[in-house]
């Protein structure tokens, strides 16, 4: 007899398999949502009790059941249906043969996990047969859930030239030969090229600094006491103007920042001479020339007449020195202690891929939504997207909105899979 049993059982149709359209697997947030449309047919119960339609996602050793579907017939349906309800797993969809409808539109969703990243969405066709026959008809494989790789670019916001300025003073010197009681400027005469050369590059130098504002630059051309004191004031301003056009020529300056001026007679500097020198009678020397009420030809005769061999000294190792041009540059610089300049040091930093220097400056640069933006870039430019995260969400909650979407995207490392 139970040989009968199995011949009848082999006999038995096929079972007819259920068609699916439109299988997806979306993750949203932290929940994986699975539909589709499943295709049903009265004659997948031909000659079974029961046919089970179970979707699953597995990406081969980990498997999450979804809930099923169930189609029964009515031997099978009804004896279940009071008191205890449907046969079948909770949450089921039971059908009978008689209500079966031709479409399910199915829906569901369960708690994302990191190995769903490359998983499959299958449906399993399950039978109950007579005789106890049942078991697995068919596995299909009805899509794949491929987490989207992290898009991401590095993104640099400049930082607003309100920068925290301080203020600072440059000056130098630079000997400039005239011919004797000549204003022209000849860049070849004596060392004159390369002095000039000083000035120019110095200037062009502080001009060319995005850190730099430039307040005044003042050229000013001193001569020697010895000689009428008329004429040396005019040789001290045309020399010192003849400097400054030279300039103007090599660096271009707006006209009120840059000025000229001449010393007539540097007797300051000859009094510091007379004073470190070993001079004999530098005291009166001195006295002469701290007495204001003196004009300045009288205190080169009194000294010329009364002390001659400390005036031939001093026209010898003392006054070629004092005929001298000097600049004095005045102008706000970036104060580097401030944290937006910090910042700013740190963008720069960055996009030239100096990211140990970026460090030291973005752990100066203060709490700023700017200064969350950078640490989000400086993270995420080096693949640590979850700290990334955490800097971009703060600039974000701190009012820059574009670093909403970078926050948004770069949270999606939560849900990838680690790479292998």
């Amino acid at each position: 007899m139970k040989k009968l049993l199995s011949v009848l059982t082999l006999l038995l149709p096929l079972v007819a398999f259920a068609q699916t359209k439109e299988a997806t697997m979306v993750r949203e947030g932290d929940q994986m949502k699975v539909s589709a449309d499943f295709l049903l047919d009265k004659a997948m119960l031909k000659g079974i009790k029961a046919f089970i339609l179970t979707p699953q996602i597995t990406d081969g050793e980990s498997v999450v059941k979804l809930k099923p579907i169930g189609m029964y017939t009515k031997q099978k349906f009804y004896p279940y249906l009071e008191p205890y309800g449907f046969d079948g797993s909770a949450g089921e969809l039971s059908y009978s043969k008689d209500q079966l409808p031709t479409v399910v539109r199915y829906n569901t969703s369960v708690p994302y996990e990191r190995w769903m990243d490359g998983a499959e969405l299958q449906l399993v066709h399950e039978y109950e047969g007579c005789c106890g026959d049942s078991g697995v008809e068919a596995v299909d494989s009805l899509s794949t859930y491929n987490e989207a790789p992290i898009q991401y670019a590095a993104s640099y916001r400049p930082v607003a030239r309100e920068l925290t300025l301080k203020s600072a003073t440059m000056g130098g010197s630079a000997t400039i030969d005239f011919p004797v009681n000549s204003t022209k400027l000849n860049e070849n005469y004596h060392n004159n090229a390369a002095e000039l050369d000083k000035i120019s590059q110095t200037i062009e130098a502080l001009t060319n600094n995005d850190d730099i504002v430039l307040q005044s630059v003042v050229i000013v051309a001193q001569s020697s006491p010895e000689g009428k004191y008329e004429v040396n004031e005019r040789l001290a301003n045309e020399r010192a103007k003849a400097v400054l056009d030279y300039v103007k020529s090599r660096v271009e300056l707006p006209d009120e920042l840059i000025r000229a001026e001449g010393v007539a007679e540097d007797w300051v500097g000859t009094r510091k001479f007379v004073e470190e020198s070993e001079l004999k009678n530098k005291d009166q020397i001195i006295a002469i020339i701290e007495n204001d009420e003196l004009a300045p030809d009288v205190k080169e005769q009194r000294i010329r007449s009364r002390y001659s061999t400390a005036w031939n000294s001093l026209m010898k190792d003392c006054f070629p020195y004092l005929r001298r041009t000097y600049y004095k540059i005045d102008f706000m610089a970036v104060d580097v202690e401030s944290g937006n300049t910090q910042l700013d040091l740190a963008n720069k930093a960055m996009a030239a891929g100096n990211y140990g220097t970026a460090a030291e400056h973005l752990a100066k640069a203060g709490d700023s939504a700017e200064a969350e933006y950078a640490r989000g870039t400086y993270f995420a430019n080096q693949g640590n997207y979850q700290e990334a995260a955490l800097h971009y969400q703060k600039a974000a909650d701190g009012g820059i909105e574009a670093a909403q979407a970078l926050a948004d995207e770069l949270n999606r490392v939560n849900y990838m899979k680690p790479a292998k």
